[in-house]
């Protein structure tokens, strides 16, 4: 049970890692075929019909990336990002119109990444995945955990990649790290308090992007594993759910 787990989360990762250093231009197409087939591995589907299935697509705003002028790329990157969020919570509206709101946070973490430079590895995100997948499973719903820890192990592993071939785009998470906390907290109803935190990795990684590798990994690691310990804490149930 736990090679499968273990395989479903991080082969197509790992594979959408290896093909984005050869192609990093793709990277971000990349990613999303990777969450794609992880998502098809959970469930199969033909086409989204569930919140949690628009996931994958989540990650394609980034290619905007590709864009050298800046302006165009955050307004190209805020509308497909809106567009997608909205079709992708537009099940939620009914009952949480609020749910559409958690996807703006994203967009503006987009922006001031990409327009201070970004973070040089982008463990930020790698850990804030890690995170959630913990809380959400721990909480209730192992598919969620898994796409979330899927999510971990695709930015983990380009951070990895990053130490050796150099600075890679992480921006491009933003939208994804929204969308798991709109799942977890809609469906798994973890509290906003225990979610929004995750975005403070974000941005210590950002604050220290100047810093050492060595001493910025420490200091993301223990806030980290802080953080996530609080938040299990939080979370953990009186009595076992599965």
């Amino acid at each position: 049970m736990g090679v499968q787990l273990l395989l479903q989360s991080a082969a197509l990762p790992l594979l959408a890692v290896l093909l984005s250093w050869r192609w990093p231009r793709w990277q971000w197409l990349f990613a999303a075929l990777a969450m794609l087939g992880v998502a098809q591995w959970l469930e199969p589907y033909a086409w989204p019909a569930k919140a949690w299935q628009w996931l994958p697509a989540l990650l394609l705003p980034a290619l905007f990336g590709l864009q050298a002028n800046h302006r165009i790329e955050w307004g190209g990157y805020a509308v497909l990002t809106l567009l997608l969020g909205g079709v992708a919570t537009g099940s939620l509206l009914s009952t949480a119109p609020e749910a559409a709101l958690l996807v703006l946070p994203a967009i503006l973490a987009y922006g001031v990444l990409r327009a201070l430079g970004d973070t040089p590895e982008g463990l930020g995100f790698a850990l804030a995945f890690l995170w959630l997948a913990l809380v959400i499973g721990i909480d209730g719903s192992l598919l969620i955990a898994q796409l979330s820890g899927a999510l971990a192990a695709l930015a983990g592993l380009a951070a990895l990649r990053a130490l050796v071939s150099g600075p890679v785009s992480s921006a491009g998470f933003a939208a994804a790290l929204a969308m798991m906390q709109l799942l977890a907290w809609q469906y798994v109803e973890v509290p906003l308090k225990v979610l929004l935190p995750t975005w403070i990795l974000v941005a210590l990684d950002l604050l220290l992007r100047n810093q050492p590798v060595w001493r910025r990994w420490a200091v993301l690691i223990v806030v980290g594993a802080a953080g996530i310990g609080v938040s299990l804490w939080a979370v953990w149930p009186t009595e076992s759910l599965y």
